[in-house]
């Protein structure tokens, strides 16, 4: 599994650990959920399955899921024991080769999650047709920003304008937008150095940049 994950990274693709997707997903994520849904089997096949001592590595597609589970569940207000089937295929649409963009989601008279599909109207948990009632735009705008994301293979970091989480690009970590440039890294200069002094080491960058990057790794700065 070590060289499949050398292969990944060669071939540009982003590897995560638990904490990483976390990290990349906070405020609103911790490792605990993640390992949770991983384990009920909502995020699919890891890359590798840790063991003590040995990372779960997750993809860039489950990284998507996470934050689209995450997303559904905070739009529908339910708790996860009740939503999980539906979650489950929910969480897999943004990734069908399907006419996604043409998707409506609505609660049915039962209160579950309903979608149609091309003229097909269907309950998500029992795949039977139905008749819909309210309709979810909500849900419709969670799986536009993931399917948009996943072509793209880029997750923005959510509160911070500035950084990015892209596939292409040192396997994922967070980085300044439109850099290589790390924001572990950075936030590191920042604490032994200074915002001004890394700036100008790096003149390319705006204080907008090394500030967030900073913040998002939890380095404390002057203003």
């Amino acid at each position: 599994m070590g060289a499949r994950r050398g292969i990944l990274i060669a071939l540009g693709e982003g590897v995560y650990t638990v904490p990483e997707v976390a990290r990349i997903l906070q405020p609103t994520m911790n490792v605990y959920k993640v390992r949770y849904w991983l384990n009920k089997g909502l995020l699919g096949k890891p890359i590798r399955r840790g063991s003590r001592g040995r990372p779960h590595l997750l993809s860039f597609e489950q990284l998507l899921k996470v934050r689209t589970i995450q997303d559904f569940r905070e739009t529908l207000k339910l708790p996860l024991q009740r939503v999980t089937p539906a979650i489950a295929k929910l969480s897999d649409i943004p990734f069908a080769g399907k006419d996604w963009h043409k998707l409506s989601f609505f609660r049915t008279e039962e209160g579950r999650i309903g979608v149609s599909d091309n003229g097909h109207t269907y309950e998500v948990e029992t795949e039977q047709l139905v008749i819909p009632e309210a309709v979810l735009p909500e849900l419709e705008d969670i799986a536009r920003e993931t399917r948009r994301d996943w072509a793209r293979g880029v997750v923005d970091i959510r509160k911070y304008s500035r950084l990015v989480s892209n596939s292409k690009v040192v396997a994922g970590s967070p980085t300044i937008r439109e850099t290589r440039l790390e924001t572990s890294f950075i936030a590191y200069v920042v604490k032994r150095e200074g915002v001004k002094r890394t700036l100008e080491m790096y003149p390319y960058l705006d204080r907008e940049a090394v500030e967030q990057a900073a913040e998002f790794e939890g380095v404390p700065f002057a203003a």
